[in-house]
């Protein structure tokens, strides 16, 4: 075949078909389509930069030291972030205590602010919008309480542009 030809099948139509693969033959098409290899890659779970407070710990009894962690899927102007803590408190909590600091690079660029119910009557995990994580008691009467080293879960996953 001579350097320059472009071959095109044809439907019954006589109309040209293009071929899936061939970017190249498509007039007008979008400057911005995204290749299989521009695709965003998610990283492994990491645990970098997490802080632990108030005697908060990783509930670390089988991964170790990785129940609290998160990833990361970067698609350039965008970053979708997966935050999974599983970790407990070395005390009673009858009121809101900070207990996790989360690194830089997973805070969102908005109001994260949620409430996440434990399973516990008045015990919540409550993140403040930088992604501190607390746990906090509603004590509707005063045997309410965070039972010192329970399980805590908490699991979260939105987007950021940082």
């Amino acid at each position: 075949m001579a350097t320059g030809t472009k071959a095109y099948l044809q439907d019954k139509d006589g109309k040209n078909l293009l071929v899936g693969s061939d970017w190249s033959i498509i007039q007008n098409k979008p400057e911005n389509l995204a290749t299989t290899d521009q695709l965003g890659k998610l990283s492994p779970w990491k645990r970098d930069g997490i802080q632990y407070e108030n005697g908060a710990y990783d509930w670390d009894h089988v991964n170790n030291g990785y129940n609290c962690a998160y990833r990361v899927a970067d698609f350039g102007s965008f970053k979708l972030v997966e935050l999974r803590l599983a970790f407990g408190v070395n005390k009673d909590i009858v009121q809101e205590v900070e207990c996790i600091k989360l690194p830089a690079v997973v805070k969102p660029d908005g109001n994260e602010e949620i409430y996440a119910a434990t399973g516990t009557r008045g015990v919540f995990i409550h993140t403040k919008p930088d992604l501190t994580i607390c746990v906090y008691c509603q004590q509707f009467n005063k045997e309410d309480k965070y039972t010192a080293n329970g399980l805590l879960m908490f699991h979260h996953t939105y987007l950021t542009t940082l």
